[in-house]
């Protein structure tokens, strides 16, 4: 259920980034939904699906201690099969964060029988790389005039975008050729950006010690601790998120364009983001649980359950999904479309996956894809149908 609203934060977000993200859409219901997607999803979607994948590695070796059977090399295949899959990916997106995993899974390997608490104190100090890096670059600039951007500048380049850029104007193949240089992913690129695979890096630990501490093999009996965290974490993580839109709107701060704020509330928005992002992933996450805890907050979450168990099929396929709405050779939407429009369309897209989700599981076991990457695994056909 987690990983299912997880994978409608990363839907939303990555259409985001073709065009909807500029600040020429200055109209009310543009402002409304790109503040919404801004505070609830930039940057919390990944999150929280990293934090899952860094679980999700600590119950796979759990499992594999306890059946006695040797971890490394079928863990090393396992990703190395995700790397593959994820290469094919980004010829479609250059986005892919499944060759990223892959090239950071194997750092899970490295430190998973580090003490808890180093884990933790290191996962803390990767996500203070993002500010720290920023500062650096900022005050090695000090003194050049800020960069900052008009709304009649941001326009002229969604224009621009429109009538040159090669998703909007590209056939497939051309469009496979610019992606191909995001293959391989680089985890140390773009060290100042909140999203670099530090960061990535650092929630991969959090998940590996939140389940190497078996805290959710007794939810009801961890529910006080949960309750907790979901009242800290929706506390701090949206009082933070609220803090950093406070200084965009007084000081010129900025994430991820261009900004004019000094370095004091450079530094102090770059803190509150980093930190109130994770603090709101695991206020989600620790929600969702308690939620599902009661009869009718299942049932309504079960729709988000079906979505994640096939959630490599359904990251996939939302990449064809706006792909196909967004490049050239599809319906040619890319720098066209607002906020609003993109939010519809997101919320449309998602809406489809989970009626598909909930009809495919009816008869199969896995997601094609998923049936794919375990095939691969274990050099061996799975199972597919339901009951085979």
């Amino acid at each position: 259920m987690v990983r299912g609203f997880a994978l409608f934060g990363v839907l939303l977000v990555n259409m985001y980034g073709f065009g909807a993200d500029s600040i020429a859409w200055d109209l009310p219901r543009d402002k409304v939904a790109s503040a919404a997607t801004r505070v609830l999803f930039e940057s919390k979607s990944w999150t929280l699906f990293s934090l899952l994948f860094g679980f999700g590695f600590a119950a796979q070796w759990q499992r594999a201690q306890a059946r006695g059977f040797a971890f490394s090399g079928l863990y090393v295949r396992r990703i190395g099969v995700l790397f593959a899959i994820g290469a094919a990916h980004a010829l479609f997106y250059d986005g892919d964060i499944l060759m990223l995993y892959a090239e950071l899974g194997i750092g899970l390997l490295v430190v998973r029988r580090l003490p808890t608490r180093v884990l933790l104190v290191l996962a803390f100090g990767l996500m203070l790389v993002f500010p720290a890096a920023r500062m650096v670059s900022t005050l090695d600039g000090l003194g050049d005039p800020p960069e900052t951007e008009s709304v009649g500048e941001a326009r002229a380049e969604l224009e621009l975008d429109q009538r040159e850029h090669v998703y909007a104007t590209g056939s497939f193949a051309e469009v496979a050729v610019d992606n191909a240089s995001a293959i391989p992913a680089d985890p140390l690129e773009d060290l100042e950006s909140p999203e670099s695979g530090l960061a990535v890096f650092a929630m991969f630990l959090v998940g590996l010690s939140i389940g190497r501490s078996r805290l959710l093999h007794d939810i009801p009996g961890q529910a006080v601790a949960l309750a907790r965290v979901r009242a800290w974490g929706l506390g701090l993580g949206l009082g933070a998120m609220l803090a950093e839109r406070v200084l965009a709107a007084t000081t010129g701060y900025a994430i991820f364009r261009s900004q004019g704020a000094g370095p004091g509330a450079q530094f102090a928005g770059d803190l509150l983001f980093a930190l109130g992002t994770v603090a709101l992933a695991l206020g989600y996450a620790a929600t969702i649980i308690l939620v599902a805890q009661t009869p009718r907050g299942k049932a309504a979450l079960m729709p988000l359950a079906a979505v994640g168990r096939l959630a490599l099929t359904v990251y996939l396929t939302q990449t064809l999904m706006f792909t196909t709405l967004f490049y050239g050779y599809g319906f040619g939407q890319a720098f066209r479309l607002g906020p609003a429009a993109v939010t519809a369309w997101a919320t449309l897209f998602f809406a489809v996956q989970v009626v598909a989700c909930e009809w495919w599981l009816r008869r199969f076991r896995f997601g094609p894809m998923e049936w794919l990457w375990r095939s691969l695994t274990y050099l061996k056909w799975q199972p597919m149908r339901v009951g085979a």
